[in-house]
């Protein structure tokens, strides 16, 4: 009998161990864990504070189009100057984004970004960066003018989104339409901006982020007293204010979906597509530069929309000196796939610019946004242990969300 209490009570004693051993077991691996996600926490921490806070070096690499991605030695995206943190070159910005019609012959690539990190070998990578308020336009109605082939917008669906795509309601809408009259060249002459005229209508978002702006009535009556010998040309401008937030989004598109109306300005340098043909306007009046300011001053707009020139690289031996650097240091490969010009002055406060050119024989207007949406990145899903990083930054006055996603490749 005291033989078989023995037995028991040694094995109830081995069960007491080993329950013990396993739960002290499981609680140092739950504190390697916790460890290894604080330290990981940290790393994307300094990571997305050495993105923000620093301008990179050369310091001038956004403006300056003749360093290239192998010239950089270091990697940040800090307007250059500043002292306020959180502060965005959106030049730089500019030099990440890559339009699916016309690729960024400037990109700065991911693998390239990870080596200027130093995280290649250890951590795989995501950099998604856009505005705070973003916007959908839909053209719901088009009038096509009396001996013209050209068709234009007059009344829009305007959707506004938060940063999850989610609608916001209540939001201040304001709609800016902007039609470009151009007298046509004849021989040697170039086309020619000879008026601009602005409407402004204005409206709230509903329940679900939704709005609608109307021009029927004053678009159609502009135009259809004007020569049909003109061109005319138009682009919109929606401004947004939301809670003491403020958006700006530009638009333009035409009735033939395949038109390449995107591209690039980084530092002075204007990038389209090879398709276009930007030196058949006078070079005194080749774009119009939206200022800042229009979020701070919506009534003024007028004075807030300025027109400036560009002047063409034509791939001639007479092109300017700042050409032919171009087209030996920046696109000796790809020169053909490009139309390049350098514009005369950029708003450094501007968050769009309005490009015009021909297409095929006829004007249209290329918008190029200077608070473009970027993802870098490993897009596919992230392991369950990845650390995500959410800051809110600015490109001058506009919010601009930065989130940071970061993993180990090989746990151990």
């Amino acid at each position: 009998m005291h033989v078989i209490l023995e037995y028991l009570a040694i094995g109830v004693l081995i069960i007491l161990f080993i329950t013990i051993s396993l739960n002290m077991i499981e609680d140092v691996t739950g504190r390697l864990v916790t460890v290894k996600e604080e330290q990981l926490y940290n790393v994307a921490e300094r990571l997305v504070d050495k993105i923000l806070l620093t301008p990179g070096f050369p310091a001038d690499w956004g403006t300056n189009i003749m360093v290239s991605s192998g010239d950089l030695r270091d990697f940040g995206l800090a307007l250059n100057g500043t002292r306020a943190p959180y502060i965005i070159d959106p030049d730089k910005v500019m030099r990440l984004a890559n339009l699916s019609i016309l690729p960024n012959p400037l990109l700065l690539n991911y693998s390239r970004i990870v080596d200027l990190l130093g995280i290649s070998d250890d951590y795989g990578f995501r950099l998604e960066m856009k505005p705070m308020i973003t916007h959908v336009v839909q053209p719901l109605e088009w009038y096509t003018p009396p001996g013209n082939r050209t068709s234009f917008p007059t009344k829009f669906k305007i959707r506004v989104l938060n940063w999850y795509k989610i609608g916001l309601p209540n939001a201040n809408v304001t709609g800016i339409y902007v039609i470009v009259k151009i007298k046509p060249g004849a021989g040697n002459n170039p086309n020619k901006i000879e008026e601009k005229k602005i409407f402004a209508e204005g409206n709230l978002t509903d329940a679900l982020g939704e709005t609608i702006v109307d021009f029927t009535d004053v678009v159609p009556s502009y135009l259809e007293n004007q020569p049909s010998t003109n061109w005319f040309l138009y682009f919109l401008l929606i401004h947004t204010q939301w809670h003491g937030f403020v958006a700006v989004h530009g638009y333009s598109a035409t009735s033939e979906t395949d038109a390449p109306t995107q591209g690039y300005i980084i530092g002075d340098a204007i990038i389209l597509s090879r398709e276009l043909n930007g030196s058949s306007f006078n070079p005194n009046s080749g774009a119009i530069i939206v200022k800042d300011e229009i979020v701070q001053a919506v009534p003024q707009y007028k004075e807030l929309l300025n027109i400036t020139s560009i002047i063409w690289c034509r791939s001639q031996p007479n092109d300017p000196e700042w050409c032919q650097e171009v087209a030996s240091k920046v696109l000796p490969s790809s020169e053909d796939k490009y139309l390049i010009g350098k514009i005369q002055y950029v708003e450094r406060l501007s968050s769009h610019v309005f490009v015009f050119a021909q297409w095929r024989g006829n004007p249209i207007c290329v918008v190029i946004n200077r608070i473009p949406e970027i993802d870098i990145g490993e897009r596919s899903a992230q392991p369950a242990n990845s650390v995500t990083i959410t800051r809110i930054a600015h490109i001058y006055n506009y919010p601009y969300i930065v989130r940071l996603t970061i993993w180990r490749k090989v746990e151990g």
